[in-house]
């Protein structure tokens, strides 16, 4: 059970608010847990789902690129609730290499630019001080600056929204098909989630 209750799509006060739970109850994640957190604040809340629709912004990055770096964040940080849901826009693209970044990175099931884009995640979850020139030099060999400063700036957004939700230990909302009573920190047993 979550620390904090989140605000349930037709409990917020405001209306815009109202209608980004029921979007993400219905669409985002199918499951309203993550923004009925933030919708006590629904201000913040609105801001944030802004930021979360810019992205992708260039065209070298798309939203299964994205998704496999949330995934990631979730796996280092040990996040129930975010290794637990998926976006459901990218979901059945990204399920074939979802084994790819839980456990140890497999190359093998993703491209160059996919594996880079994984392993940047798992220095700014680590330790963002140990991201070397070398590293930076091959992300440029596949990535443009533009490119990489929107893969950094989601990461980053990632890792504290990351936080965030294990802070609270968030949990499902009981209305999704996702499994409930979340665990943390959270332990996969086998790459697939099985």
């Amino acid at each position: 059970m979550s620390r904090i209750d989140a605000v349930r799509p037709g409990e917020a006060a405001d209306e815009e608010a109202n209608q980004l739970l029921h979007e993400a109850r219905e669409g985002w994640y199918c499951d309203s847990a993550f923004f009925g957190a933030m919708a006590h604040q629904p201000e913040l809340l609105k801001r944030l789902v802004d930021v979360f629709d810019a992205f992708p912004q260039s065209d070298g990055i798309d939203a299964e690129l994205l998704e496999l770096m949330r995934l990631r964040v979730a796996e280092n940080h040990e996040c129930a609730y975010c290794s637990t849901v998926r976006t459901q826009e990218v979901r059945d693209e990204v399920a074939p290499k979802e084994r790819a970044v839980f456990g140890e990175i497999d190359p093998t099931l993703l491209t160059t630019r996919e594996e880079l884009a994984v392993r940047l995640v798992d220095y700014l979850s680590e330790d963002p001080h140990r991201i070397t020139d070398e590293f930076f030099d091959r992300l440029s060999e596949v990535y443009s600056e533009d490119e990489v400063i929107e893969l950094l700036l989601f990461g980053c957004l990632e890792v504290g929204l990351d936080r965030f939700s294990i802070a609270l230990e968030l949990d499902t909302d009981e209305e999704s098909s996702y499994p409930s009573g979340l665990e943390y920190p959270f332990e996969r047993s086998s790459p697939d989630g099985q």
